[in-house]
């Protein structure tokens, strides 16, 4: 009889060993709780991975000076500025188109002139008025020509400086939460005066 009893006892608490062992408890607030092993698991698990921001790229102004030194457009390329690049070429075309509309009216008034000058040079009496005026406009279009010269090298310099300050500009912080706020203040002045004002605030973005 006693042996029944003992292994009867035994038995009970191998039963209560395993349930401990698929059911924990623990204290929470003053009170016994159950916790289940497969959740409590599943809740120590490594968090997922936080998706960070790409990281911004950055763009070097010496190098972007260089480029377009070498290649006009291939700075404003390297900055991502690729809409740049035909206005770009446009500007230089179309100072080359002037550059060669000029030295062609140059040329006509130039030929017009010689031609008055070899008239003279056979005996033919010439209008000297006339052969100022071809002169004049002669010396006016080898002037526009010199000029936009001047300017294609304006446009090839314009291209360096822009890529180099573009390339500079792009390094600044420009996310979406920086703001300058206009906010009225009301306060008051060390002699106890109160005054009306308006406030400049530049929050930073977490």
């Amino acid at each position: 009889m006693k042996l029944k009893v003992f292994s009867i006892i035994l038995l009970l608490l191998a039963a209560m060993s395993l349930n401990a062992q698929q059911e924990k408890t623990i204290t929470k607030g003053g009170k016994l709780g159950k916790i289940d092993t497969l959740n409590l698991a599943k809740a120590n698990e490594a968090p997922e991975e936080i998706k960070l921001k790409k990281p911004r790229k950055f763009y070097d102004p010496k190098v972007a000076s260089k480029r377009s030194a070498l290649i006009p457009g291939w700075g404003q390329i390297y900055n991502d500025s690729w809409w740049k690049v035909p206005i770009l070429y446009g500007g230089f075309a179309l100072s080359i188109y002037y550059i060669d509309f000029n030295n062609e009216q140059r040329l006509f008034y130039e030929g017009l002139a010689k031609d008055l000058i070899a008239q003279q040079a056979a005996g033919t009496a010439i209008n000297e008025n006339e052969l100022r005026v071809y002169r004049r406009r002669a010396d006016t279009w080898r002037k526009n020509r010199d000029l936009l010269y001047l300017v294609t090298i304006g446009v090839y310099a314009l291209n360096i400086a822009e890529a180099a300050i573009d390339a500079h500009l792009k390094g600044f912080d420009v996310d979406e939460n920086l703001g300058l706020n206009l906010k009225p203040k009301l306060g008051v002045i060390n002699n106890g005066a109160p005054y009306l004002g308006i406030g400049l605030t530049l929050p930073i973005g977490k």
